[in-house]
Parts: structure tokens; C-alpha cells; sequence
């Protein structure tokens, strides 16, 4: 009865427009087996966002001894009436009291840290009209937080995209200022990611199927992507080795090689995948990832260097003065860290670099997610700044200077 119900909505929808109900129009057709729009400019859809608190039952947080909290900021193509805003501004100060911080909470609001500004729309409501839409999920880096790339995963929903992100509990900028920076934690939080993605997969997915769900008939059940940034780019790499429905990725600054030990056979990888670095990236060096993209094989592959770029390029923490949290809080290795691609005279200028990342990265997803083989063409090298610091490798790539891979 559910599938039934569910296939009903677009027949009342054309019924609904051969009756005189308002029909809302597109600036432009969004990617499509006929169309290809500029990847790089924003897409032709506003973006609304909503925050979702899920959790898992079966799996219980060591912790608090509560069911694992997931969460999610969700980023959708919203009515066109939404495109003048208001937009949404990011206030971690607000957001730090939910958090179970105890005395380090003061701290967190006495640094006064900035405001993040967006071009998402809170609440907005959904344009089901032209739905429904490909899912990506996003997974944030270690001690990250959900938040710390909405220019890129506004970039996407603008572009006909319901866009995932949950915050890794036990493994976020909030457990951080609690606990402490714990590298050795890295490798415990592996595991709880896969499953927080598979999770949240098959929950988006089943309230897509509900009537009575402010999600229904949203996704596209067919397919989903996966993205994510250097933990979180390993988890990219891991998923479509752990669910077919996750049928390409965009990694950026991933470990690769550590999906091997998550199912991932990389000579025969199952899915098509781009890989994005940075060639000055000290938190995990290019060589690395470029010497293990050297060993995949199976699928179409990419991978985008970007020239001057470090670990933070991909995303806006630049932009949030983390660092200055991490000094207060005498964190020493983390306030190093955060300074990885933010420099204004040793790194691309980050806000020009997001020009390309979310260039490649729409262009990547329009091709195999909303099947639009005319994509292709803008995955190429192009001369004009920012572009020429990126440059694009396909399968058969030259070993690192003086054999540096083998």
C-alpha cells in the first residue's frame, strides 16, 4: 500500500497542473540526460536546510550509555520564493549549549568565535515539485563537526541534491573541547562511522517512504553518493565497498589505503571515484594518497591535485577561528593542525580553491548521479585562475618523483 501511495504523488502533481494549480519554473534545467549546467556556478535551486536529531537503539554509546546520537543537518532544494533568504548565519556559541560540554562550555562562550554565514534558508520548504533528489551523504574529519563544509554541501543541494551530514559522536570538534585531543581515538571512531552511514542511509530512505513524513518523496531510492573530508574521506572511500546503493564517491584528502581492512579491494574498486588533495597538505601528504590511488583499478577514476592546497582547503574552517579555541583550551597540537591550508601566502586562497572543488565535485555527481553524460566535458584541466592550480589525473597516472610509490 506504501509504494502504492508513494507513485500516486506525481500523478496527482500532473493532475494538479492540468487543473490550473501553479506550476513553479526553474531558472535553468537542473543536470539531465539532455542537460549539463555550469557545475561550478550555483545551481538552479535555492537551498533550505533543517537539523534532525536520530538516534540508533541498537547501538549504545560507551559514554553516556544512551542509544548513539546521529545528529544530521540535511540541505534540499527548496521554492524558488526562498532564493533572497532569509539566510541562515551558523552560531556555534548557540549551538555549544546543546552540547554536553560541562566546565568547558564557558571557555567555548568566552572566545567568542564568528559567526558562519550561508546561503541555505532554515526551514524552508521543499520543492517536491521537481523532486525527487539523489542522495549524497557527507562525512565530516576527525573532530570535526557536520557544519565544516556547507559551502560545499550547499553547493551540491543548489544543484538538485538532498545532502546528509551527521555529526560523528564521540569523534567532533564538541568531544574535543570535553575530552581532549586524543589521535589515538581515531582509529576506534573507524568502525561507528561505516555504521553511522549505513544508519543513516537506510533511515532517510524508509521516512522517504512514509506519507506522513515531512521527508516523503523526497529522495531518489534508486542511487546515492558519498563525500567527505580526510576521516571523513576515508569513510567515502569505505562505503561503496560496504552498500551498492552508493554507487560513486567524491573523497577529499582521504587515507585510501586503510579501506582495505572495510572490504575495499582496490585493484578492483566497485564504484566510480573521484579523489581530491591538496599537494601541501601536512595533516596527510599527498604522496600518500596519490601512491595508493596508483593501486585502484575497476572503476572510473579521477584524481584532482590542487597545487598550493593543504588539508583544511576543502572545507570553512578557515573561516570559524578554531585555532584561537584550541590555544584557550590548550590544545596545542590541534591549534597547529587547524592552520593546515589557511595561510594567506603559503596556500591557494581557500575561497577561490572551493571554485574548483565544487566545480569537479557537481560535475562528478551530475555525471553519475542525475545521468547527465554531457557532464563529462567539464572534467578537464582548464588555464584560467583558479583552475590552474588544478590538475586532473584518469587511470594510468606516473610514479612520484625518483619512485617515490614503489
Amino acid at each position: 500500500m506504501g509504494n502504492r501511495i508513494r507513485y500516486l504523488v506525481p500523478v496527482l502533481a500532473v493532475l494538479a497542473s492540468a487543473c490550473g494549480a501553479s506550476s513553479e519554473s526553474l531558472p535553468f534545467e537542473p543536470a539531465g540526460p539532455q542537460v549539463a549546467p555550469d557545475p561550478g556556478s550555483p545551481g538552479p535551486f535555492p537551498v533550505g536546510v533543517r537539523t534532525l536529531d536520530l538516534s540508533d537503539p541498537s547501538r549504545i554509546d560507551e559514554r553516556t550509555g544512551k542509544p548513539r546520537r546521529l545528529r544530521t543537518e540535511i540541505w534540499y532544494p527548496a521554492e524558488q520564493k526562498h532564493r533572497k533568504g532569509p539566510f541562515h548565519t551558523y552560531d556555534f556559541s548557540v549551538q555549544a549549549r546543546e552540547e554536553e560540554l560541562g566546565d568547558k562550555l564557558q571557555v567555548v562562550l568566552d572566545t567568542n568565535l564568528p559567526l558562519l554565514e550561508s546561503t541555505a534558508v532554515k526551514d524552508a520548504n521543499i520543492d517536491r515539485q521537481h523532486g525527487p533528489y539523489p542522495l549524497i551523504l557527507f562525512s565530516h574529519g576527525a573532530y570535526g563537526l557536520r557544519q565544516q563544509s556547507i559551502s560545499y554541501t550547499i553547493h551540491l543541494a543548489s544543484h538538485g541534491y538532498v545532502v546528509a551530514a551527521p555529526d560523528h559522536q564521540g569523534n567532533t570538534v564538541w568531544d574535543m573541547i570535553r575530552d581532549g585531543y586524543h589521535p589515538g581515538s581515531v582509529p576506534n571512531s573507524s568502525y561507528l562511522r561505516v555504521q553511522d552511514m549505513k544508519f543513516l542511509l537506510q533511515v532517510l530512505l524508509q521516512r522517504a517512504e512514509d506519507p506522513e513524513d515531512p521527508l516523503y518523496w523526497l529522495l531518489d531510492f534508486k542511487r546515492a553518493g558519498v563525500s567527505g573530508h580526510s576521516f571523513g574521506g576515508w569513510t567515502t572511500v569505505c562505503m561503496p565497498c560496504q552498500d551498492v546503493t552508493f554507487v560513486t564517491g567524491v573523497a577529499l584528502s582521504p587515507l585510501i589505503s586503510l579501506a582495505i581492512g572495510f572490504g575495499c579491494e582496490l585493484a578492483d574498486y566497485p564504484a566510480p571515484l573521484m579523489v581530491m588533495h591538496g599537494d601541501q597538505d601536512y595533516t596527510l601528504p599527498y604522496r600518500d594518497t596519490y601512491c595508493d590511488y596508483r593501486t585502484m583499478g575497476g572503476a572510473e577514476l579521477r584524481l584532482v591535485e590542487i597545487r598550493r592546497g593543504g588539508h583544511y582547503t576543502f572545507t570553512d574552517i578557515c573561516d570559524m577561528d578554531l585555532d584561537y579555541l584550541a590555544q584557550r583550551l590548550g590544545i596545542s597540537d590541534a591549534e597547529d593542525a587547524l592552520h593546515d591550508g589557511c595561510s594567506p601566502t603559503e596556500n591557494l586562497n581557500y575561497h577561490e580553491a572551493h571554485r574548483g572543488i565544487h566545480h569537479y565535485a557537481a560535475a562528478w555527481f551530475n555525471l553519475w548521479l542525475r545521468n547527465s553524460p554531457a557532464s563529462r566535458d567539464y572534467l578537464i584541466e582548464k588555464s584560467e585562475p583558479p583552475f590552474d592550480s588544478f590538475r586532473l589525473y584518469a587511470d594510468d597516472i606516473p610514479d612520484w618523483p625518483d619512485g617515490g610509490c614503489d
